[in-house]
């Protein structure tokens, strides 16, 4: 049998780092000499934030606290705000490394050959090696560098690669992510890439002792811009510190320490143990002072921490400097619910690598051919989801195992996951182990079958099993893939919240819902909370007439909500006045049109006519309007097309920028939709101007009234068939239509008449500004249906019944002229 465990549960207090022959004494160096800002940071754009980019093509590094939006979600990735890390290279275990500040110069930038910067050091110091952290941006480079000691001699170093920020090795940090610093487009954050690297400068036996001012740089070649960002020290010293230190004995709060003495062995030592990477110094206080012998007992530990250790002897009484030793991980203590694991926290794996988050285990049986990690794709919340992966196995054990529960299978658990998989049928069961280190003692209680979607499964645990909650691929067939998200282990709570909330169909003014429940209609109905802001309701949250409504059945339908606006609802079950479920959501819903966008505007409508039409179409745009996201709702504006149904008239449209392809939606059901059968004209090929037959023909029958229409400029398709896209490069246009009554030209113009309604948007009352002669007053909703008539009405019309949302009123007159406008009610 095969066990791939990560800080499992089994081996989570083994060392981590083999120790050399000889101490190594790291320390950040502080030096001035930075010359650019290219890391982004704080609430901003990101070009605020940076002086330059780390490439030729506008990408710097990000901080973790970048938010280009006040209130926008932390980021899962990025270089650490303290700017402080351990290298990853295994040759230097516990080598630290110090950022400059990201408010200010953080590297030294240099981008043609024969470019030169110098890195002076705050404090002479003498090493036995140094080592300098630098990057190639937009290919890799090569360095010469020379170390000035304070007594004027030098030693030189040539033929120093420093490779492209993406794939390359030696890596000190990776995964940290990067950003366009025009656009504050975030890339590639939470995986291998983009890189920092450790680059040595190992001093020679004759420079050892003598303290360094500076170090030098020059590129002498290669296309990249190099950028170095810090340097450290292997610090020299005349009172050695012990070597090959260890941990053994860990528990969830004790260990024991020892070590080999140097050769001239010291009167006593200082030991220092902390879960921070931060290496200390000549002012920190020890963990432990005055040790003497070999080895030294630790206690006050945590449970489930990673610790470092390092030491430093006393020659004389007089403390030399600090070592680094090892570092080790304490177990797990059992973990009580609830708990959760959404997979955020812990770095990614790979086919090479197979990995789990702390106290959990990837385990499978002996010969199995795929492997489980945690994978920076296919998550529910960003940016993580765990991956279950069969290869070729058709047969054994693979699976994802949870740390040792309190109770787990007393009955009284249950557990709630996300899960997918990649096509849609795969399964996967949920169960218990025994012992967490033999696939064979699984027991499975639940068969899930997933979608190709991440959705919410809850399984109670049933009683009688053991102690570890695992997740087992199902197999079933070769070449299946299955990813797992937001797993959570609780009690099963008395009252029940219902499962798997959707949106189901929306109009102008109200959104429809429905959801499943895990159990019995609650007594008390279900409540449904809904706010225009992301934010979900907590027990203390007041519940009214203006964010709520109840149903009694597994449906809802939401009301009296703005047009065209987005809002977010949830669901819970409500038994008794003293117990509600905990809230289910959110779902988003918009009442109205979906909302498309472009990324880039450079190809946009610029000239939208009709001819032959009762009231023709004459838009133009002379350029892309800035701001709008490449989507721009003109139904307000006077722009519009009218014309009875059953009858065809020609439009001509221009593409501003280099040919694009174009297509026409009429929504001729009102149903908030542009359907495949409402397209109305499409070209087929690229054109700057549409062909002198392009047209758009009514369908018989349509009745009359108003009626949304888009067209769509899109750079990358020459035949749009997504009136909602997103595009990466093209334009939106809405716009009303509307179909008249089967009238002549002529006779239609007769019968028009122009008249305003004010004020627009109104709360009750509306003022026609042309009374003299009116016949009747007709009122219609979005739909075109009737929802008020006032006959022989005046100048002024009240409307306090009608609901928040779009009308249009039209205003007959007794010469049989009529008028029609549109008008928004708060």
């Amino acid at each position: 049998m095969k066990n791939k465990l990560f800080f499992g549960i089994i081996n989570l207090f083994a060392v981590f780092c083999a120790q050399a022959v000889t101490a190594q004494y790291y320390y950040p160096v502080t030096v001035s000499g930075f010359t650019q800002d290219v890391i982004a940071n704080g609430v901003g754009n990101a070009s605020a934030s940076t002086t330059t980019s780390v490439d030729a093509v506008d990408y710097a590094y990000v901080s973790k606290d970048f938010q280009a939006v006040a209130g926008n979600p932390a980021l899962p990735y990025g270089l650490p705000v303290t700017g402080q890390f351990m290298t990853a290279v295994t040759t230097t275990a516990g080598l630290t490394y110090q950022l400059a500040s990201y408010s200010g110069s953080n590297a030294l930038k240099l981008s043609a050959a024969a470019d030169t910067g110098t890195l002076a050091f705050g404090t002479p110091t003498a090493a036995y090696n140094l080592y300098f952290l630098a990057t190639g941006g937009s290919g890799s480079g090569v360095l010469s560098a020379v170390v000035n000691f304070t007594d004027g001699t030098s030693q030189s170093f040539t033929g120093l690669n420093v490779g492209d920020w993406y794939d390359q090795p030696n890596f000190a940090i990776q995964g940290i992510g990067r950003i366009k610093i025009t656009t504050n487009a975030f890339e590639d954050g939470g995986g291998i890439n983009p890189r920092i690297y450790q680059i040595p400068l190992a001093i020679t036996a004759s420079n050892q002792s003598k303290t360094i001012q500076n170090v030098a740089f020059t590129k002498t070649s290669g296309t990249g811009f190099i950028n170095i960002f810090a340097v450290s020290a292997d610090k020299y010293t005349i009172c050695l510190a012990p070597t090959a230190v260890t941990a053994s004995a860990i528990t969830v709060n004790s260990g024991t320490l020892s070590w080999t003495p140097p050769a001239t062995v010291p009167g006593s030592y200082d030991i220092y143990y902390t879960s921070s990477t931060y290496a200390p110094n000549s002012s920190t206080t020890p963990s432990m002072t005055g040790v003497t012998g070999n080895t030294a007992a630790m206690s006050g530990l945590l449970a489930t921490t990673r610790y470092h250790v390092w030491i430093r002897s006393k020659c004389g009484g007089v403390p030399g400097e600090w070592a680094y030793g090892t570092s080790f991980i304490t177990p797990c203590s059992t973990f009580p619910v609830p708990y959760s694991e959404n997979f955020d926290s812990t770095p990614t794996g790979s086919t090479t690598n197979t990995n789990a988050p702390l106290c959990w285990s990837y385990l499978e049986a002996t010969g199995f051919t795929g492997y489980g990690y945690i994978t920076n794709s296919n998550a529910f919340s960003a940016a993580n989801s765990y991956y279950l992966y069969n290869s070729s196995a058709t047969s054994g054990n693979q699976l994802l195992v949870s740390p040792q529960t309190t109770a787990l299978s007393d009955g009284t658990k249950r557990v709630k996951f996300y899960a997918k998989s990649s096509t849609a049928g795969y399964t996967v069961q949920v169960g218990t182990l025994t012992n967490p280190a033999d696939p064979s003692t699984f027991v499975s209680f639940n068969t899930t079958t997933l979608t190709t979607t991440q959705s919410p499964y809850t399984v109670n645990i049933p009683s009688g099993g053991g102690a570890y909650l695992a997740f087992r691929h199902n197999l079933g067939g070769t070449n299946r893939g299955i990813y797992l998200d937001n797993i959570t282990v609780e009690a099963i709570p008395s009252c029940v919240e219902p499962i798997s909330l959707m949106m189901t169909g929306q109009t102008m003014t109200s959104v429809s819902l429905s959801w499943t429940d895990n159990a019995t209609v609650p007594v008390n109905n279900y409540d449904i909370y809904y706010s225009t802001v992301n934010i979900p309701p907590i027990s203390t949250t007041v519940l009214n007439a203006s964010n709520s409504v109840t149903s009694s059945s597994g449906t809802a339908t939401v009301g009296g909500l703005m047009p065209e606006t987005t809002y977010y609802f949830w669901v819970r079950s409500h038994c008794t006045a003293t117990d509600q479920s905990i809230w289910l959501g959110s779902v988003s819903g918009y009442t109205g049109y979906c909302k498309p966008s472009s990324t880039n505007q450079s190809s946009w409508i610029s000239a939208f006519s009709s001819t032959g039409a009762v009231t023709n179409m004459a838009y133009a745009s002379a350029a892309a309007v800035s701001g709008t996201g490449g989507y721009q709702n003109l139904t307000a504006s006077a722009n519009t097309i009218s014309n009875p149904a059953g009858t065809s008239f020609s439009i001509s449209l221009t593409a501003g920028g280099p040919t694009c392809g174009i297509g026409i939606w009429v929504d001729w059901n009102n149903d908030l939709v542009f359907s495949t059968t409402e397209r109305v004209y499409a070209t087929t090929g690229y054109v700057t101007t549409t062909p002198s037959t392009a047209s758009i023909a009514i369908p018989a029958g349509t009745p009359a009234g108003t009626y949304r229409m888009r067209a769509m400029c899109d750079f990358n398709n020459s035949a749009p068939s997504n009136p909602c896209g997103p595009t990466t490069r093209g334009e939106y246009l809405d716009f009303n239509f509307q179909v008249t009554d089967i009238l002549g030209t002529s006779e239609q113009s007769a019968k028009n008449k122009e008249i305003k309604i004010y004020p627009n948007p109104f709360s009750d009352v509306i003022y026609i500004s042309e009374s003299k002669d009116i016949k009747s007053v007709t009122v219609y909703d979005v739909a075109g249906r009737v929802v008020k008539t006032i006959e022989n009405a005046s100048k002024e019309i009240h409307l306090s019944e009608l609901k928040q949302g779009m009308y249009m009123i039209k205003v007959s007159f007794k010469d049989g002229s009529e008028s029609v406008t549109k008008a928004i009610k708060k």
